[in-house]
């Protein structure tokens, strides 16, 4: 069963200004009794000890200590830790918590599924410019704080993934799918020639296990609302 996508709208800069310290101090106690609730005293004391789940925490530490804007530039040590606290924020902006979702609005109620919006990057890569193309790779695998649109994705799992476009490129996403694909119900590609060659790929990916038309539907609804607004977007899955 394909995982929902929930698209929030952020402040301009993206991601890195959610993570107040509140928000944070919620997020560390909610991923400790995630990881912890239901062991043995045994099986604790082996928690406590795990490397994976003792950086993330330290790292939430150092993000409550330093501030969200170390997540922009961390230190090597911090590096792996980072990418793991992404998928693991990822997680929890699903889980409906009250911690994550305070002054958390989402941007759209369509949630579409993983699958349509991997199937949605297909009608994206033969429709739209490299640059649109790009923000969109940031949506479906996901995307580190400051990582510059082209320049790669910076997570290491799609499955969970976080990712995020500032209030900039929403207006872009924006422009772009107005010009290059049509409207409902279908939002398939103006060009004929990319028409023929999204059904052609399809027919060769995994894309085919999804329908792109209810991710691109909800995403149009989400950048049209986010650059009413001047805000940036969220996604979760």
């Amino acid at each position: 069963m394909s995982a929902p996508v929930f698209i929030y709208l952020t402040p301009p800069d993206g991601l890195v200004p959610l993570l107040t310290p509140a928000r944070l101090a919620a997020f560390r106690e909610w991923f400790w009794r995630e990881n912890t609730e239901h062991l043995s005293e045994e099986a604790l004391r082996e928690a406590e000890s795990d490397e994976e789940l003792k950086a993330i925490l330290g790292f939430v530490d150092h993000l409550l200590e330093h501030g969200a804007e170390a997540l922009r530039k961390p230190a090597a040590r911090y590096a792996e830790a980072m990418l793991d606290l992404l998928d693991e924020l990822s997680d929890y902006f699903t889980r409906e918590e009250p911690g994550a979702l305070e002054d958390l609005v989402l941007a759209t109620d369509r949630k579409p599924t993983d699958a349509d919006v991997r199937a949605s990057y297909v009608v994206i890569a033969e429709g739209c410019p490299t640059r649109t193309f790009d923000l969109w790779r940031h949506l479906v695998w996901g995307r580190a704080p400051d990582r510059a649109v082209g320049e790669g994705i910076g997570l290491r799992r799609n499955y969970p993934s976080l990712g995020y476009w500032t209030a900039a490129e929403v207006k872009q996403v924006r422009d772009d799918l107005r010009e290059h694909l049509g409207g409902a119900p279908d939002y398939q590609p103006v060009r004929a020639g990319a028409r023929f060659k999204v059904a052609l790929r399809r027919m060769l990916s995994l894309s085919s296990r999804g329908q792109s038309a209810p991710a691109l539907d909800a995403i149009s609804h989400a950048v049209d609302r986010a650059a009413r607004e001047g805000a940036g977007l969220l996604f979760a899955r």
